[in-house]
């Protein structure tokens, strides 16, 4: 069976842009959140806020250098606090930075008790958007990631949305 491509679109195309900028530039990166689930389905399934994407505290030099080649500017926030953002053509790049602990662990530094994003190496798949094959996390890290559905009214609504659709591409595979 043929798996479904996201199409490259105004839309896509800055998504499809931070892509190319952190894959020229060898920087390991996992895009999760909505477009990571578009890009599992093969279509945009929902409006989004921005373009979500985890990548290595210790690449923080080489993502803004391959970033701001790329055309991106960097938005920092005052209360950025486990990663940072950037801009461009209109939309918001979130990068999330990950470090592997004494354990092994993938996880975000949080004050407290870090958040395990996975329990050993990080992997990824290539999902289709284009001409490019976007590294995103896997299903099964995605279906995890979404299992429990935040609190709030729009980010659980959005959570449950995101569910039933990784679902339905599981159920395909």
């Amino acid at each position: 069976m043929e798996e479904p491509s996201l199409e490259l679109t105004p839309q896509t195309a800055a998504l499809a842009g931070a892509a190319e900028a952190l894959e020229s530039a060898g920087v390991s990166h996992w895009f999760f959140g909505g477009w990571a689930v578009d890009l599992w389905v093969g279509r945009v399934t929902r409006a989004h806020d921005d373009i979500d994407v985890l990548v290595q505290r210790s690449d923080e030099a080489k993502v803004h250098e391959a970033l701001t080649a790329a055309g991106w500017v960097h938005t920092p926030q005052d209360d950025d606090l486990v990663g940072t953002n950037y801009a461009g053509d209109g939309y918001e790049l979130q990068l999330t930075f990950v470090e592997t602990d004494d354990e092994g662990r993938v996880v975000v530094r949080v004050p407290g008790e870090p958040i395990v994003v996975s329990p050993g190496p990080l992997a990824h798949e290539r999902r289709p958007l284009g001409h490019l094959h976007v590294r995103v996390m896997t299903l099964e890290s995605m279906l995890e990631g979404k299992a429990e559905p935040r609190p709030d009214d729009a980010g659980g609504d959005k959570d449950r949305a995101d569910l039933a659709a990784l679902r339905a591409v599981a159920e395909r595979r």
